[in-house]
């Protein structure tokens, strides 16, 4: 049994949805404790609840402790289901994406259909547009294709959006990620929900023209996504395109001029580029999963806590030597 103390680190709930996907994976049990205690709402919240109840369908888990406000958590894996079509409900604005990139590496070569329902925009996680544009693009680099389709957007404190997961497939290969390089091409996506479609056109000038002023002729692409009868809001993910992908992204909030939204984004992007990571700062948590299932080295922009987190719950379920030099950039290399 793999003891877990969910209190250090991060201290969020990133180690329960890391340690989920690799229990999942590798059918090894473990008991979480303490989870989120040092977090204003402590324990399991409806998000987290959520991954737990998806990931125990997936591999048909017996569990302990899965209920609102619990800091224990036990989970005992069975083999991965195939042939499944799950839908999950978070009830709150919680982030679907997050739960999204838990379930992913399970769901590989399998069957399963996912539908989510949540938050989709939503603040402290990628939007659903970064993982189209930039999470499924570096998947795409080292062998794993998908589809995650947007079919409502769902912005804080409302919720009510959804996604679905399907397709996923592939081997996964060795890979090295070491910089981006040249930047190609950037593409972005500024949205809005149930107000005025000149937020969204606002957001997409700011951030071209922030972008254009450190990027030059560089070709710069940005689609306005206008929606009504959806939960009110507005965003604008970024994704710069070479070797590699680094994207960025800004919510707006009520008081939070569109201009400073669009900035907002440009200027995160500017800086992860200016890093020549191979990942920006978001992804380089995540790719540290997939690093350490396959095999593979990449740089990324910030050694985040996160990062520093999640690079110990992956020590604790599988047998790989990880090599982590460096900070901001930092270098990540994981030896099957």
């Amino acid at each position: 049994m793999i003891e877990i103390d969910g209190s250090f680190g991060e201290g969020g709930g990133e180690i329960l949805r890391t340690s989920l996907t690799l229990s999942a994976i590798t059918q090894k049990p473990f008991r979480i404790y303490n989870i989120r205690s040092n977090r204003k709402n402590p324990g399991l919240q409806m998000q987290h609840l959520t991954a737990v109840r998806l990931m125990k369908k997936l591999c048909n888990a017996d569990t302990k402790g899965d209920f609102l406000g619990s800091k224990e958590l036990l989970f005992i894996p069975r083999e991965i289901q195939d042939n499944l079509e799950i839908t999950e409900n978070v009830q709150t604005a919680g982030s679907t994406t997050l739960i999204a990139v838990a379930s992913i590496p399970v769901i590989i070569n399998k069957n399963i259909k996912i539908k989510l329902i949540g938050g989709t925009d939503v603040p402290k996680s990628p939007t659903i547009d970064y993982l189209r544009m930039v999470y499924l693009g570096i998947l795409n680099k080292i062998g794993i294709n998908g589809k995650i389709s947007l079919i409502k957007r769902g912005h804080y404190p409302k919720g009510g959006g959804i996604i679905e997961l399907s397709n996923f497939e592939g081997e996964g290969e060795k890979f090295e990620i070491d910089s981006i390089r040249k930047i190609n091409y950037v593409k972005g996506i500024s949205h809005v929900s149930s107000l005025p479609s000149h937020i969204a056109e606002r957001q997409a000038k700011s951030a071209k023209q922030f972008l254009s002023s450190f990027l030059g002729n560089i070709d710069i692409d940005i689609d306005i996504d206008v929606r009504q009868g959806e939960s009110e809001g507005s965003g604008i993910t970024l994704a710069a395109y070479g070797d590699s992908i680094l994207g960025s992204d800004s919510l707006g909030e009520k008081g939070k001029r569109a201009e400073k939204v669009g900035e907002e984004a440009g200027e995160k992007l500017i800086e992860d580029i200016q890093s020549k990571a191979g990942v920006d700062r978001y992804m380089s948590d995540m790719l540290m999963l997939y690093a350490s299932l396959y095999g593979g080295h990449f740089t990324g922009s910030m050694y985040t806590l996160h990062a520093k987190t999640n690079a110990e719950v992956i020590k604790k379920f599988l047998n790989v030597e990880i090599k982590i030099s460096g900070n901001n950039p930092f270098s990540f290399y994981a030896k099957v």
